[in-house]
């Protein structure tokens, strides 16, 4: 009985993954990111510095992440879901994305681009 119960249970694994990878859905793809250490606060959230799939280079997102909780002082390598938004206003970006697993998290200091934002800073 228990091996007929494990039988159904991979056959029915094995039958979800290959449905779920034959789907034709073009509005959507999963994307491994490197999340820096610090993150930068806009008028419109919270925005990350990223890598994506193995890129060497940081550039920023103002994207949010569902059902991610980024922690100061930890760069993160981790597997999303992106689905591209239609009709996506003026506003809006046209990509969302979705957390599907952490795959690493380290406490490190990220080696991101130096800037600034702080006008003063120019007036001297």
């Amino acid at each position: 009985m228990k091996t007929t119960n494990f039988l159904c249970y991979v056959l029915l694994t094995l039958m979800v993954s290959f449905c779920t990878s034959c789907s034709d859905d073009e509005n959507s793809y999963d994307e491994t990111l490197v999340i820096a250490s610090e993150v930068i606060t806009t008028n419109e959230g919270t925005a990350y510095w990223v890598k994506k799939n193995g890129k060497t280079n940081w550039e920023l997102m103002h994207t949010g992440i569902s059902n991610f909780n980024h922690e100061i002082g930890y760069e993160y390598i981790i597997r999303v879901m992106v689905y591209k938004n239609k009709n996506a206003g003026p506003d809006q970006s046209s990509h969302s994305y979705h957390l599907l697993r952490i795959i690493s998290k380290e406490k490190k200091n990220s080696e991101v681009p130096l800037f600034t934002t702080d006008v003063s800073f120019f007036n001297q």
